[in-house]
């Protein structure tokens, strides 16, 4: 992901050890920051080395024994960094990497990712016994306890589950961890961490055990908890964070009908959730007709989109002509279009049309077929009296095409005098546009700005009223606008004019030391 713009040709160890604190801080959340400097100080970051493919690795503590890849790289002139956790966003693990680098200022050529074949040479060389030594040495705990239940009868895997349960239902009663989100979050992530050693064996029970503490957490949030509101920042249990860890589990399931089932468990929860993120695309699949038996009527638009391309012509017709013709009018209109069925997608913008005037399905139909001089009269006639600020260059484009734009052109002025002055202006029709100035004063200004010239006498007259209303105020506000205001008559008065006018000014108003100085700042070439 990207993080910051940098020199395309800088070395990206010197990059690294130049970010300062606050550089680091503005790349994450506060929150993520806050885990991510605990985590540095909790000694969480280890093994930091520079490979020779100019890329930083490091390997950050996760829960339960585990540990997270940090990688840093550059991509031209971007510093980007990547993390194997569930996160999918700059995370603490990558947040803990940066400062860990800040505070020691050291990165460490890798010796082992120079010699990676060497390193592979020596496992190929090394004794079945050597081989299982080094994997019971270092493997993480929850790989080594994944395969010890791997066969394990299933009263001993649900005495397990039941005890991680009972954990849960212990800590979402305890106040005082609800009232510190971060820390709630914490241990969140350790029992969805400890979840994916039982997964397999029984994805049903973990996943039950996981969308109630979903459900249990969301009513909490409702109850006023997992929210503290800071002075400068705010603190929240994050569930994108938990969105993530969920999809994690369900990736993680072997069995691919158990867990197309569940993804779809999860996605129903989810939509019946005010907090719950999901996507479709978060779900880690190489062949997607295995969704198709959970496709119906029923289904979501963004289920819809996700399987479209595994779905015939009639059936995506059949599904789309269920739903709400206004929220999938495109879609169908694509789907027609692409099978040569121009007529039908004609016909449902002409029904869309006949229940009420939009704009938007006027230029679909426009796009999609000709029409005759009178209907295309008609539609600028209905965007005028709907008086839609959005249908304004539609208008001014229409009324260039229309025959006798006058009444057209007379109708606008009457629904929408502003909208009319502005396409004036946009025409460049100066008299038309002076000659409304009465009817909309708070366009006198920059008319007059910008034609003084053309006409002198009236712009003379308003900039002096413009400074006589001023000067009845104070404030620097008021004197620079009377500044404005003389500049604005320089090249409409005499120069001398403009120098008396100037100088009574400040002689009158000479206790308004502000003023003077403004005018002085201004004027003082007149002299």
């Amino acid at each position: 992901m990207f993080l910051k713009t940098i020199n395309r040709n800088d070395d990206l160890k010197e990059v690294l050890l130049r970010l300062s604190q606050a550089e680091i801080k503005a790349m994450a959340d506060d929150s993520i920051f806050s885990r991510g400097k605990s985590y540095y100080n909790e000694g969480y970051v280890f093994d930091i080395k520079q490979s020779v493919t100019n890329s930083v690795m490091a390997r950050v503590k996760g829960s339960y024994a585990n540990s997270y890849e940090v990688k840093l790289y550059k991509e031209g002139s971007e510093l980007r960094a990547k993390c194997d956790c569930p996160y999918g966003d700059v995370c603490k693990h990558i947040v803990a990497t940066f400062i860990s680098i800040y505070k020691e200022k050291e990165i460490k050529e890798s010796i082992v990712l120079k010699q990676e074949d060497k390193l592979l040479t020596y496992f190929e060389n090394l004794s079945r016994a050597e081989l299982i030594e080094l994997l019971m040495e270092f493997s993480p705990e929850n790989f080594k306890k994944e395969i010890i239940l791997r066969d394990a009868p299933v009263e001993e895997l649900n005495i397990c589950l039941n005890e991680i349960a009972s954990s849960i239902q212990f800590d979402i009663e305890d106040e005082e961890l609800l009232y510190n989100p971060e820390q709630f979050q914490e241990k969140i992530s350790e029992y969805m961490e400890n979840l994916k050693i039982f997964v397999n064996q029984s994805p049903d029970e973990v996943l039950d055990v996981v969308f109630e503490l979903a459900i249990e957490i969301e009513e909490k949030q409702e109850n006023g908890y997992l929210y503290i509101d800071h002075y400068s920042s705010e603190e929240y249990f994050d569930f994108d964070i938990f969105s993530d860890e969920i999809m994690a589990l369900i990736n993680k399931i072997e069995d691919k009908e158990k867990q197309l089932r569940l993804f779809m468990s999860f996605g129903a929860l989810a939509s019946a959730s005010g907090y719950l993120p999901f996507s479709y695309d978060a779900l880690e699949i190489e062949d997607k007709t295995a969704l198709l038996p959970y496709f119906n009527q029923d289904s979501s638009l963004s289920f819809y989109h996700f399987i479209e391309a595994c779905l015939s012509f009639e059936e995506k017709e059949h599904f789309l002509l269920t739903q709400d013709v206004k929220r999938v009018y495109k879609t169908l209109i694509y789907i027609y279009c692409e099978n040569n069925k121009k007529s039908l997608a004609i016909k449902v913008v002409e029904d869309l049309l006949k229940e009420r005037f939009d704009l938007a399905y006027v230029q679909e139909l426009l796009a999609l077929t000709e029409v005759s001089a009178e209907r295309f009269r008609t539609f600028v006639f209905q965007a005028i009296e709907k008086n839609s600020y959005g249908d304004f260059n539609f208008i001014v484009g229409g009324l260039k095409k229309v025959d006798k734009p006058e009444e057209l052109e007379a109708l606008w002025k009457e629904t929408n005098l502003s909208q009319y002055y502005k396409y004036l202006k946009k025409e460049e029709r100066i008299a038309e546009m002076f000659e409304l100035l009465e009817e909309l004063p708070e366009n006198r200004e920059k008319f007059f700005k910008k034609n003084k010239e053309a006409y002198s006498k009236d712009a003379i007259v308003f900039f002096n009223v413009q400074i006589e209303e001023h000067l009845k105020a104070t404030g620097d506000n008021h004197y620079r606008a009377i500044a404005d205001a003389l500049w604005e008559l320089k090249p409409l008065i005499k120069v001398e004019e403009l120098r008396v006018k100037v100088e009574n000014l400040k002689h009158e108003y000479k206790r308004r030391r502000n003023f003077v100085a403004i005018l002085e700042d201004r004027f003082g070439f007149l002299r």
